[in-house]
């Protein structure tokens, strides 16, 4: 084992229209929603792997994870709870303006993965108001980090891969990064937002 290569599992979570797509995509530079659902294992499921020389990040996103409709559906709320234990790192989106809800998040404050939280939509904030709503973050909730981005403009962007990386735990890649398995349809080249080159499977 490369004693500093970097590999795990990222758990996407927020809820709907809070811009994790559009993240997404500035991060590794394809179009992951496109992934269908067959791109499945056992507890996540894989939306893309990025893949550089020294790391492997596979992003997996937890469907109906902060849905209201899913919130009294047993079957979920454990599908939920063991997405969130087997995670190596949780990046959780909210945007800006939204308020703390006990019955959405308080399950973050039990879970041992760090959290790297992401207050999208920055660009509609006044920046004066910037560190008050970070603040107010982390006053509820137990993040190693948080960034203020805007997944719109590009606003910070950039920072999103390097924090990742820097939570990442050492171990060795989970998936072959010479040969496409039948997990996944095809490999690209992908630049992230910070200038880092690795190749990017799309699930299929």
């Amino acid at each position: 084992m490369d004693s500093t290569h970097k590999a795990g599992f990222v758990s996407i979570v927020g809820k709907p229209n809070v811009g994790k797509s559009t993240l997404m995509n500035k991060l590794v530079g394809e179009n992951l929603s496109i992934i269908s659902a067959k791109a499945q294992t056992t507890r996540h499921r894989i939306m893309g792997i990025l893949n550089g020389a020294d790391f492997q990040i596979v992003y997996s996103d937890t469907p109906g994870i902060l849905e209201p409709k899913y919130a009294l559906h047993e079957a979920m709320m454990n599908y939920v709870r063991v997405s969130l234990e087997d995670a190596d790192v949780i990046l959780l989106v909210v945007e800006w303006g939204e308020k703390y809800d006990v019955s959405v998040y308080e399950r973050f404050k039990t879970v041992k993965a760090p959290i790297l939280l992401l207050i999208n939509k920055v660009d509609k904030a006044p920046k004066a108001g910037r560190n008050e709503i970070i603040n107010y973050w982390k006053s509820h909730l137990p993040a190693t980090r948080i960034l203020p981005v805007s997944a719109l403009t590009g606003e910070n962007v950039d920072k999103v891969f390097p924090a990742l990386l820097d939570l990442m735990p050492l171990h060795p890649a989970y998936f072959p990064k010479d040969e496409l398995t039948n997990r996944f349809c095809c490999g690209v080249i992908a630049v992230s937002s910070s200038g880092k080159i690795g190749s990017v499977l799309i699930g299929r």
